[in-house]
């Protein structure tokens, strides 16, 4: 009889234990909260039933700020939400670009402190790796704009000694070997050394840079990994900013460097026919910022506070723009009417501008503007503080293309920021 009660409850202690498990624990919740324990489901040998249906099952919804992407997912079933504004580098940035393939605003940067490069793509949450080579402690990067390559520049060992390479990416060759490989490698070229300032030709077939020579600056043109170099001009001034025309190919706008202590100008320089002719009057502190043909310029001024300007170039017909910011915290869109997205900071800081910025002894919080500047007509595009919940002080800002997108570098980290322009 005994041993009979035994079993019973033994039977019942079992079942009792059984109950427990399946029933007595449960997974963390949605609102965060976290259950100790685990479930006897989980020994199941098809795994979980019910609504689980493994790790690769997300469900997400989607609102004003966000599109959709399929990453990782073996039938693209499940779509993953991508942030208008997303930080697209885990490291600070020595240069960056952005071209379209199809309808995808493609993106590739360099990282500063190894030379890796990476791209991503504005349907995708990945970055991938393109190359191995390392290059330490780039300075800047000048990208090509067809995206095949970049010149780096780098300060040589215990020097102020600028060094400057170009490195061409090169499709990887399929190998029979089990090694993984990068989709690029890497072909590295030398440029003279000293190479102070570099704008590269719209349809990346050539280069214009300049060295100096005592009190002389020395302009050159040549191929961009250096070759075929060729002098076009050699000037007294020695500080300048190029920026070589998309809409016309033998030009390049020739800014001289801005101070709040001094009345620059900018020139058009024809690297056919070596001529250099200055545009509009001189203005204190000067940032310019061509249009595409160079037919118009933005300017701002500088001072106790940047002031932004549209210039005729031809006739020197200046219009004042009732927003405050530098006019190389902006970009030209390809539209007729003259149209510009801008950076403008929430506030001003107190200073001498630009000098205060370009020291770093300021930074701004920016939101940006759609600006169709002979009407002075204002669009908020976006508020970049909301969307990050970080301040970012744009610089090196770039359109796509197909102008749906916006890549700009944070002044204060260097990080890499892309923004989906429409909704």
């Amino acid at each position: 009889m005994t041993k009979k009660i035994l079993l019973i409850v033994g039977i019942l202690v079992i079942i009792g234990i059984a109950l427990f498990l399946i029933f007595g624990s449960k997974p963390q919740t949605e609102g965060g909260e976290s259950r100790v324990g685990f479930s006897i489901s989980d020994y199941f040998p098809f795994g979980r039933g019910g609504d689980d249906m493994g790790a690769n099952s997300t469900t997400t919804t989607t609102n004003n700020n966000t599109a959709s992407s399929t990453d990782g997912l073996s039938d693209g079933s499940v779509k993953q939400p991508i942030p208008r504004l997303r930080k697209i580098s885990n490291e600070p940035v020595a240069g960056a670009v952005i071209f379209n393939v199809g309808t995808t605003s493609v993106v590739r940067f360099v990282e500063k402190g190894t030379g890796n490069v990476y791209e991503t793509k504005s349907d995708s949450l990945n970055n991938e790796r393109l190359t191995n080579t390392t290059i330490p402690k780039i300075i800047r990067a000048f990208w090509l704009p067809n995206g095949s390559g970049f010149l780096a520049q780098t300060l040589l060992p215990e020097s102020e000694i600028i060094e400057t390479n170009f490195v061409k990416l090169n499709k990887t060759k399929a190998s029979s070997t089990s090694e993984i490989l990068t989709p690029f490698d890497t072909t590295i070229g030398n440029l003279p050394t000293g190479v102070k300032e570099i704008s590269i030709k719209p349809d990346s077939t050539k280069i214009f840079y300049y060295t100096l020579n005592g009190s002389y600056s020395n302009w050159f043109v040549s191929n961009p990994d250096g070759t075929g170099s060729s002098m076009v001009m050699t000037h007294p001034l020695t500080g300048w900013l190029p920026k070589w025309l998309p809409n016309n190919a033998n030009t390049v706008m020739m800014q001289t460097k801005g101070s709040s202590q001094s009345i620059d100008f900018t020139y058009s320089f024809d690297v056919s026919s070596k001529t250099l002719k200055r545009i509009g009057s001189g203005v204190l502190g000067i940032s310019a910022n061509p249009n595409n043909d160079g037919s118009l310029s933005l300017i701002s001024s500088g001072g106790p506070s940047p002031t932004l300007y549209l210039i005729e170039n031809k006739t020197a017909i200046t219009t004042k723009i009732a927003l405050s910011t530098m006019a190389e915290k902006c970009v030209w869109l390809k539209e007729k009417s003259p149209t510009v997205y801008c950076a403008i900071p929430n506030q001003i800081p107190k200073g001498n501008y630009p000098d205060i910025w370009y020291k770093g002894l300021v930074s701004t919080e920016d939101f940006i503007e759609k600006i169709e500047t002979t009407n002075d007509i204002f669009y908020n595009i976006a508020n970049l503080t909301e969307l990050s919940d970080q301040k970012i002080d744009v610089i090196d800002m770039s359109l796509s293309p197909d102008e749906t997108h916006l890549i700009f570098r944070n002044k204060i980290d260097g990080y890499l920021w892309m923004l989906r322009i429409g909704e």
